[in-house]
C-alpha cells in the first residue's frame, strides 16, 4: 500500500507534540522506508531517540548522518549532528573523537584539539588509559608546541607505571619549557609528579637536578637524602649530593662523597676536580696536591701529555720538592728521584700514585675539533654531562690552545655548578686572547674571574699586566676601555681594586657601590651568555640609575633599543620579569591551552567564515602585524574569539601594534569574564615602551575599571591614583578615585 508522505508527517508531529515520542519514531520510519537518504527525516529521528531515551539508536543515526555529510564534504554540519548527538550522550567518548576528526578535516585544529581534550577526560573517568593515551598522543603530534598535553601524557605513563614512556615525553617537556624561560612551572610539573609517582627514582633524579638548577640546594639535598636512604649505591644520586653539598658550602660532606665515588672509579677525572676544589676551599695543600697527581696520572693514562704536565706542574707550584712531579717534568733523573737507600718510604698524600709513563697526544685537525664539540654538543642536549665533559677535556688536552673548547669547558662548570672549574677554564680563556693580542677581551675575561673570586692572584697578575703604562697596547689615561664602559685601577683598604668606572659620589669615592655591584653582576652573567638574566639585572639599575651611560651602554650592546629619556616608573626593569610573572600565573590545567569550541548553529554563514579565514590565510605575510591586528579585529566583531585572540598574539610581536594587540587582548577577556587575565594582558599594554603619557593613562584607566569589576578596591585604587598623577582629568576619574577610596577605606 502507498504511503501518504502528508499524512504521515501529521501524524508524526501530533506524536511528538503529545511526547508520545515513540509513536512519533515509528512513523517517520515509514517516510525513511521511502528513502533512506532522506536526512531531514534521520535528524528528526535523531532528536526523537533523544527524547525518548533512546541513546543506542540516536548515536547510531548520528553516525550514518555525520557519516552522509562527510562524505559531501559537509564537515560543518557533520560537526553540527554530532553536537546534538553530544547534547544526547555527553560521556561518549567515541563522539568527541568523531567530532575532532571532524574539526581535522575542516582545517580547525585548536577545535579538534577541545573534542580530543573532552574525549581523554571522559576516557581517563571511566578508566580506558590506553584509549586515552591513544588520543593523547595523537594530539601531542598535532600540537607538539603545547606543553599541557605533554604533562597530561606524563600523568598517564605514571598511573600505567609505564617509566620509560613516561622519561621519553618528561624529556621533551623540559626541553620545551626550559626553552620558553619557564623553569617554575617545569619545577611545578615535576613536583607534582614526584608526589604521583610514590617518589618513583627517575623523577626523584629530575626533581632534584631542577632544585639545583633553580638555585634550591637545601630541597634539591632534602629529596637526594630521601632517594639514598632506600637506594644507597645508586651513583647518580650520590653525585647530585655532591652537587647540592658544594653549592651549600658544607665542604666535609662533599669531600666524604666525593672520596667514595672516587675509590669506585678513580679515573673520574669530574670527581677529582670536585676533590681538588674542595681541598682549595678547605686550604689542604697536601691533599690538593695529591689530587692534581692522581689527574695528572689519568692524563697520561688517556694519552694526553700536555694536560698531565699542566697538573704535574700545580704539584711542583704547590711542593717544589716533589720528586715525582719533578721527574714527570724532567727536572731531575730517576736516579734522582728514588729515595736513599734504607730511608723509610713516605706515604703518599691525597688520593694516592696512580702514575703511569704516558704517550705524546695526537695531533687533531680543525675538522675533529668541530666534530667533537658537535658530539659534546649532543651529550648535553640530552643531559649527559659526564659524556660531555669527558670529549671536551679529551679536544681540550689535543687542541689546548682553542678558545672555543675553552668557552664550552667553563660554560660546562657553570652548569654544573663547579666554581673553581670554572675560574680555572676562565684563566686558560684569559691567556689564550693575550697570546692572540686580545687585550680588550682578556681584561673582560680577568675582570668576570675577580668579580666571582675578588682574590684571585692570577686575574689581578694579569690585569696589572694590562694595566695602562705597563707596557701594553691600552690607554694611558689611567682607564681601559671595555665595551662602552671604562675598567679603573682604585687603591682600597691598601690594595688595587679593578672597578667598573661609574660617576664620582659627592664624597669623592669612585662610583656607587650599588651601581658598581649590579654591573659587576650583568657583567658576569652576560661572560656566561645568560642574556636575560643580565638584562633583567641592567633594567632593575636603570630604574634606579635612569642617566648611568655604563647601564645604558651595556642594554645597547645587549641589544636593547634604548630610548633617549628616562624608562618612566610603569615600563622599568620589571617588563621582562612580568611577561614571566604571567606565564607562571597562567592556568596550566589541560584546557588551558587548548582552543575551546562555541556552540554555533550550521549554516551559510559558516561555510562562508570558513573560506573566508581559509582566503586570508593564503595570502597573509606572517610579518604583516597591521594586517592581523585587523583580523584580529574582524574576528572578534564575528564573534570568532579564539581566531581573533591567534591574531592579536601575533600583532603584539610588533613594537607598533603591541599596544593595541594587549589592550584588544583585554577586551576580548573581559567580554568572557576573565578579569585576572585581563589585567594581565593591561600590564604587558602598560609595559610597551613606545607608549606616550596619554596612552599609559588610558591604560592604567581600564586596569582600575578590570579591578574594580573583580572588587578589587586596593588594586584599583592603586591604578587610578597612578593615572591621575599623569591626567587628573582624564574623564570620570575624580569621581572613580573617590568612589574606590569609600570601598578601599583609604
Amino acid at each position: 500500500m502507498a504511503i501518504d508522505r502528508e499524512k504521515v508527517t501529521r501524524a508524526a508531529l501530533r506524536f511528538t507534540q503529545k511526547g508520545q515520542f515513540l509513536k512519533a519514531i515509528a512513523e517517520y520510519k515509514k517516510l525513511l522506508s521511502l528513502d533512506p537518504r532522506d536526512i531531514r527525516t534521520r535528524l528528526k529521528l535523531l532528536d526523537l531517540y533523544g527524547r525518548a531515551g533512546r541513546k543506542a539508536e540516536a548515536i547510531a543515526e548520528c553516525a550514518d548522518v555525520a557519516e552522509s555529510y562527510a562524505d559531501q564534504g559537509f564537515y560543518l554540519k557533520a560537526i553540527a549532528v554530532y553536537k546534538q548527538a553530544l547534547r544526547i550522550d555527553p560521556e561518549n567518548p567515541s563522539l568527541y573523537q568523531d567530532m575532532g576528526e571532524m574539526y581535522v578535516k575542516q582545517g580547525l585544529v585548536g577545535d579538534a584539539l577541545g573534542a580530543y581534550k573532552k574525549g581523554v577526560e571522559v576516557l581517563r573517568g571511566f578508566g580506558r588509559g590506553e584509549e586515552a593515551e591513544e588520543l593523547l598522543v595523537r594530539m601531542e603530534e598535532m600540537a607538539p608546541e603545547n606543553a599541557a598535553i605533554k604533562v597530561h601524557l606524563a600523568e598517564l605513563y605514571i598511573e600505567s607505571d609505564r617509566f620509560d614512556a613516561f622519561e621519553e615525553i618528561l624529556g621533551k617537556l623540559i626541553l620545551q619549557l626550559r626553552g620558553e624561560g619557564r623553569s617554575r612551572k617545569l619545577l611545578q610539573a615535576v613536583e607534582s609528579f614526584y608526589d604521583k609517582s610514590s617518589h618513583h627514582p627517575s623523577v626523584l633524579k629530575r626533581l632534584a637536578e631542577l632544585y639545583v638548577e633553580l638555585g634550591e640546594e637545601e630541597s634539591a639535598l632534602a629529596v637526594v637524602r630521601e632517594g639514598l636512604a632506600t637506594r644507597p649505591a645508586d651513583r647518580d644520586l650520590r653525585l647530585l649530593a655532591l652537587r647540592a653539598y658544594l653549592l651549600t658550602n658544607q665542604l666535609m660532606d662533599a669531600r666524604r662523597m666525593a672520596l667514595a665515588l672516587c675509590e669506585e672509579d678513580p679515573d673520574d677525572l669530574h670527581i677529582l676536580e670536585q676533590l681538588a676544589s674542595i681541598a682549595q676551599a678547605r686550604g689542604d695543600h697536601q691533599e690538593l696536591a695529591g689530587t692534581y697527581k692522581a689527574m695528572a696520572k689519568v692524563y697520561a693514562r688517556k694519552g694526553l701529555r700536555q694536560k698531565e704536565e699542566q697538573y704535574y706542574r700545580q704539584v711542583a707550584d704547590l711542593d717544589p720538592d716533589d720528586a715525582e712531579a719533578r721527574l714527570a717534568l724532567g727536572e731531575v733523573t730517576l736516579e734522582d728521584a728514588l729515595p736513599e737507600v734504607g730511608a723509610e718510604p713516605q706515604p703518599e698524600s691525597g688520593i694516592g700514585s696512580l702514575w703511569e709513563a704516558t704517550h705524546e697526544a695526537a695531533p687533531v685537525s680543525e675538522e675533529d675539533v668541530a666534530e667533537g664539540l658537535v658530539e659534546a654538543e649532543l651529550y648535553l642536549k640530552y643531559g649527559m654531562e659526564e659524556k660531555a665533559a669527558a670529549k671536551l677535556a679529551e679536544l681540550a688536552g689535543r687542541a689546548p690552545n682553542q678558545v672555543e673548547i675553552r668557552t664550552k669547558l667553563r660554560d660546562l662548570c657553570q652548569r654544573r655548578g663547579d666554581r673553581a672549574g670554572w675560574v680555572r677554564e676562565q684563566l686558560q680563556i684569559a691567556e689564550l686572547f693575550l697570546r692572540e693580542d686580545r687585550e680588550t677581551e682578556a681584561l673582560r675575561a680577568y675582570q668576570a674571574i675577580l668579580e666571582v673570586e675578588p682574590d684571585n692572584t692570577d686575574a689581578r697578575d694579569g690585569i696589572q699586566y694590562l694595566k695602562p703604562g705597563s707596557g701594553t697596547a691600552a690607554s694611558a689615561a689611567g682607564a681601559v676601555d671595555v665595551d662602552g664602559s671604562t675598567v679603573e685601577f682604585v687603591q682600597r683598604g691598601g690594595q688595587e681594586q679593578v672597578v667598573r668606572a661609574t660617576a664620582p659620589l659627592p664624597g669623592g669615592e669612585v662610583g656607587d657601590k650599588t651601581l658598581r655591584e649590579g654591573l659587576a653582576e650583568a657583567d658576569f652573567y652576560e661572560a656566561q651568555e645568560l642574556e636575560d638574566e643580565a638584562l633583567r639585572v641592567l633594567h632593575r639599575l636603570r630604574q634606579s640609575y635612569p642617566d648611568s651611560p655604563q647601564v645604558l651602554s651595556r642594554l645597547q650592546r645587549l641589544g636593547e633599543t634604548v630610548p633617549s629619556a628616562a624608562v618612566p616608573e610603569e615600563v622599568s626593569g620589571d617588563f621582562f620579569d612580568l611577561q614571566a610573572e604571567i606565564l607562571d600565573q597562567a592556568d596550566f590545567s589541560l584546557g588551558s591551552d587548548f582552543a575551546g569550541f562555541q556552540e554555533f548553529e550550521v549554516s551559510e554563514l559558516d561555510d562562508i567564515v570558513s573560506e573566508f579565514k581559509s582566503g586570508i590565510a593564503d595570502r597573509l605575510d606572517a610579518g604583516d602585524y597591521d594586517t592581523h591586528y585587523n583580523l584580529g579585529v574582524a574576528y572578534r566583531e564575528m564573534g570568532l574569539l579564539d581566531d581573533a585572540m591567534e591574531e592579536f598574539q601575533i600583532a603584539a610581536r610588533s613594537p607598533e601594534k603591541a599596544r593595541e594587540a594587549h589592550s584588544s587582548m583585554a577586551q576580548v577577556y573581559q567580554e568572557q569574564d576573565r578579569l585576572d587575565d585581563a589585567l594581565a594582558a593591561l600590564r604587558l599594554a602598560l609595559a610597551v615602551p613606545q607608549n606616550t603619557s596619554e596612552d599609559r593613562v588610558a591604560i592604567l584607566f581600564e586596569m582600575g575599571s578590570v579591578a574594580e569589576r573583580a572588587n578589587d578596591w586596593g588594586a584599583a585604587l592603586v591604578s587610578y591614583q597612578k593615572a591621575a598623577e599623569l591626567d587628573p582629568e582624564h574623564r570620570d576619574l575624580g569621581k572613580r578615585l573617590q568612589r574606590v577610596r569609600g570601598r578601599a577605606g583609604g
